[in-house]
């Protein structure tokens, strides 16, 4: 039997995912350490993808309070569109690694914007699932 997740819980995971994929799109740094980490994936595309994976089809409605502010859901809402025009704009196909992109115009922009965001998600910061919201 497959196990019902409460919504409540799966909004908090997400939203702690959401966080951790601000910190990385944020931090240079951390960019280039989770590139040499994970030396089997292709980080640029991954940082592109990764976000769609965590807002699928913008339903900006699922994202709600409580467990969402209404200063949150407004930063995503902002970042989804740098997201997007940084994902029209970058190369296609992506270059190889992180260091190819980082001081462009076009990545500054996605780091811009993600620490922007993490700002916003660092008033409350991660919510675990016995948090009383």
């Amino acid at each position: 039997m497959d196990e019902v997740i409460p919504e409540r819980t799966l909004k908090l995971r997400i939203r702690n995912n959401i966080i951790d994929y601000l910190e990385l799109a944020a931090s240079p740094a951390e960019q280039r350490a989770y590139e040499c980490r994970i030396s089997m994936a292709h980080v640029p595309d991954e940082l592109i993808y990764r976000w769609e994976d965590l807002i699928p089809g913008a339903d900006w409605n699922w994202y709600s309070e409580p467990e969402f502010s209404s200063q949150e859901q407004e930063a995503l809402k902002r970042f989804n569109r740098i997201w997007d025009s940084v994902a029209d704009a970058t190369p296609d196909p992506m270059p190889s690694t992180v260091n190819d992109l980082l001081g462009t115009a076009i990545w500054q922009r996605l780091i811009d914007g993600a620490s922007e965001a993490l700002n916003v998600f660092k008033e409350r910061g991660r919510l675990d699932e016995g948090t009383p919201l």
